[in-house]
């Protein structure tokens, strides 16, 4: 690996956006390192990439666990001379009304979706701010970070969190040279409802509905994602319809709260 060659660490890299993210950064020469609990994802992210010009490594990483977040900062400084990107996607789903949702269900969602943004940029942002060709920091959110849909309360705090972290981040890095980028997509086609953990099947099924009759692929959050961090743009909320509820709800937020409480209370949202 030349000098000149961009590093990235990607998790959630087995399937999905992380995948995706993956394969749009190998088009470009990056070396990736594809960080997952799924080796054999990995593995097969790892072949597209190379695949498409790319090169990088497979790192078994539970993003839950900082002992190991530390141990990939460790293993990848004695291999690389820097970092270019830092991209935390992991995540998991799942949907209930707060007082049925399950506790440990609650744990589980901050665990994986929270703290992964967490571990991971209080690991390696020390490492991104040495690199003096700049560096930059994707994070994946959620339209649910600004929609506050009823039954979702568990993924929304968590996509919240990682907005706000984004944009703290964005402001303490800006003069150190670290871009930061936060994705804020709607449903778009993936498979984080495998392993996503309902209270009723109904809202499975609408979850599912909503993933099945979306436009919106990977590969257009990945690009978009790329783009965003080649202007060093903050927000990428996408697509159109997403971006008309995230101004009118900076604009008037209580009376579009009272209009998703209407919906909810006639069963127009049921997730």
């Amino acid at each position: 690996m030349s000098d000149a060659t961009r590093t990235a660490i990607v998790t959630g890299g087995a399937s999905g956006l992380g995948r995706a993210i993956c394969q749009r950064l190998a088009r470009d020469g990056w070396h990736i390192a594809i960080c997952d609990v799924n080796e054999q994802g990995a593995q097969e992210t790892l072949d597209l990439v190379r695949q498409q010009g790319g090169d990088g490594c497979v790192e078994q990483l539970d993003v839950t666990d900082f002992a190991a977040w530390q141990a990939l900062r460790d293993r990848l400084r004695n291999q690389w001379k820097q970092l270019d990107l830092l991209v935390n996607n992991a995540g998991v789903a799942g949907a209930g009304e707060v007082g049925e949702y399950p506790i440990e269900d609650w744990h589980w969602m901050i665990d994986v979706n929270l703290w992964n943004g967490i571990y991971g940029c209080h690991t390696f942002v020390p490492w991104l701010k040495e690199n003096p060709r700049g560096a930059h920091i994707i994070n994946t959110a959620s339209a649910a970070s600004f929609g506050s849909l009823p039954t979702m309360a568990a993924y929304n705090v968590t996509k919240a969190g990682m907005l706000a972290l984004s944009e703290t981040l964005y402001a303490e890095l800006k003069n150190a040279g670290v871009g930061v980028t936060v994705l804020c997509p709607a449903f778009f086609r993936t498979n984080l409802l495998n392993q996503a953990r309902f209270v009723r099947e109904e809202q499975r099924e609408m979850g599912e509905k909503g993933f099945a009759t979306s436009k919106m692929t990977a590969d257009d959050v990945a690009d978009a994602a790329i783009r965003a961090m080649q202007k060093k743009q903050l927000y990428v909320v996408m697509p159109r319809q997403a971006r008309v509820h995230w101004y009118m709800k900076r604009l008037m937020p209580t009376r579009v709260l009272n209009r998703i409480a209407s919906a909810f209370r006639d069963g127009v949202i049921r997730i």
